[in-house]
């Protein structure tokens, strides 16, 4: 069984996409050799900088300002004789304040980021595991392609999903996008129609 993910191709070659369950391949099959290995992590990642970026991205981004670079080409005409007309040193003292005081604010707006998106990437959820033949917790960030994804009342939908079953008699839930678009009332989403009687390829259009 395989579930085709149809979409508005930008050519003829692309007009499929292919997703296989993950509980139908082998647990131990390579990242290279799997069906879905190719596709995206469900990782969160907002932030702009790391340890390593920080500082030389912070600084290009600065001064792709007007205001910093007309304070800098201040600070630099003031080492020349000619046009000296106060210190050199204390000419650099209110630039560089401006540009310290710019880092440190970009550095916890940062960090603020990291944050949210380490509390989003750690929440869990459950989705089947073959080799236990039963749902099990996993963090967000460990969701894959293809898993089998299991909600109850009031969770939080983890990823972008297909609804396949639902405990409605005629197959329907309810979601808040309240999140996403400020919308107040509650959407109707309905199983795939067909779903449940068919055994084998699906083509769904997203």
């Amino acid at each position: 069984m395989c579930f085709l993910l149809r979409k508005y191709p930008r050519n003829e070659e692309e007009r499929f996409r292919i997703v296989v369950p993950n509980h139908i391949v082998p647990p131990k099959t390579p990242r290279k050799e799997h069906p879905n290995g190719k596709r995206p992590n469900n990782k969160v990642r907002t932030t702009k900088y790391t340890l390593l970026s920080f500082l030389p991205r912070n600084l290009l981004e600065q001064f792709h300002r007007v205001a910093n670079l007309y304070f800098i080409f201040i600070v630099l005409l003031n080492w020349f004789p000619a046009i000296n007309a106060f210190g050199k040193e204390i000419a650099m003292v209110p630039v560089l304040f401006v540009l310290g005081v710019s880092a440190v604010k970009d550095l916890f707006e940062d960090r603020r980021r990291y944050t949210s998106d380490k509390r989003v990437n750690n929440s869990t959820c459950r989705i089947y595991n073959s080799e236990i033949d039963r749902y099990k917790k996993v963090l967000w960030k460990e969701v894959r392609v293809g898993d089998l994804i299991h909600l109850s009342n009031n969770e939080v939908v983890p990823a972008d999903i297909l609804l396949l079953r639902s405990s409605d008699p005629n197959g329907i839930c309810y979601i808040d996008t309240g999140h996403l678009d400020g919308e107040t009332n509650l959407k109707q989403r309905q199983v795939a129609p067909g779903f449940v009687e068919k055994v084998g390829t699906y083509y769904f259009t997203v």
